[in-house]
């Protein structure tokens, strides 16, 4: 039997423009049921990444070694704050440039090139085997 828990209500004072701009934010992004919900999967969200970090965690995105130690060297020359500053910094600068997009269209034309390579075999297999 799974052991029943109560929710506790707490207050939280926010200015008005900071409940403003996470009342746009819901308009836009509705998997948030409502205030309470958005701002408490916001603090969870918070304590493990805080945990991620102070246990030296790389969360779900893994690395190389040397892409590792480039940010780890990156951070300590105070470049970035820390580990998540530095990918989020790199991931904006693809999209900035435009090397993302770059990549998902060398990776659509490689996937286009073996689509056509399996189907030229198989239309020979079809001529080959009469129309299977």
């Amino acid at each position: 039997m799974i052991p029943e828990t109560k929710d506790i209500k707490i207050t939280l004072r926010i200015s008005e423009d900071d409940l403003d701009q996470i009342d746009s934010f819901l308009e836009e992004n509705p998997k948030f049921g409502n205030r309470s919900e958005f701002l408490r999967n916001c603090a969870l969200e918070s304590i493990s990444r805080t945990l991620n970090v102070r246990g030296g965690g790389q969360g779900d995105l893994k690395l190389t070694e040397r892409e590792n130690i480039i940010i780890e060297k990156m951070i300590k020359m105070g470049y970035y704050y820390n580990r998540e500053d530095a990918v989020r910094s790199i991931v904006d600068y693809c999209f900035d440039t435009g090397i993302i997009k770059a990549i998902f269209e060398d990776k659509i034309n490689r996937f286009n090139q073996i689509e056509s390579s399996i189907m030229r075999g198989y239309n020979v297999r079809e001529d080959k085997y009469g129309g299977l």
